[in-house]
């Protein structure tokens, strides 16, 4: 791997660009939503690992030991990717009494159409997956199932 490649691998992956493409791609999917910032996490943990909760055949990120340590680290990614999504225009946000909510705008939908890799695909797959067995409109089954599996991790990895 050449060093202009490792730095675009060192600087994408991971950040808070990596998940605001991933967000457009969520909410361009999700058009009937208004999502809060804690939904967003919630749904594209889920869907990255959808495997583990019995969506897919795999998960889009693999099986680390420590896939569940992200959760919390994913939050501040999302803040930061939202942040990026509102400045340039491909997400709409609307207060509301708990916060904010966001919305994929039509620029946001052209970006969308440009994203035509395999991997944008499975994760549009995993998201319908995501959205057909949870009320998105509520995050507490979302938030219930990440605990669930989270503690079900950690034994597993206590078990070893």
């Amino acid at each position: 791997m050449g060093e202009k490649e490792e730095m675009i691998n060192t600087t994408v992956i991971g950040s808070p660009y990596e998940m605001s493409l991933r967000i457009l791609l969520m909410l361009d999917e999700l058009t009937n939503f208004e999502l809060d910032e804690q939904r967003i996490c919630a749904i594209d943990f889920i869907a990255v690992y959808a495997a583990d909760f019995k969506l897919l055949d795999e998960n889009l990120h693999g099986y680390g030991n420590y896939r569940y340590s992200e959760y919390p680290a994913r939050k501040n990614l999302a803040k930061d990717a939202l942040k990026i999504l509102v400045l340039d225009g491909t997400v709409s946000f609307y207060p509301n009494q708990n916060g904010f909510t966001y919305k994929i705008s039509e620029s946001g939908r052209k970006v969308c159409r440009e994203l035509t890799y395999s991997y944008a695909e499975e994760y549009r797959i995993a998201i319908r997956m995501v959205s057909n067995k949870y009320d998105l409109s509520s995050g507490k089954a979302l938030l219930n199932d990440i605990n669930r599996y989270t503690l079900r991790s950690l034994q597993e990895v206590y078990d070893e």
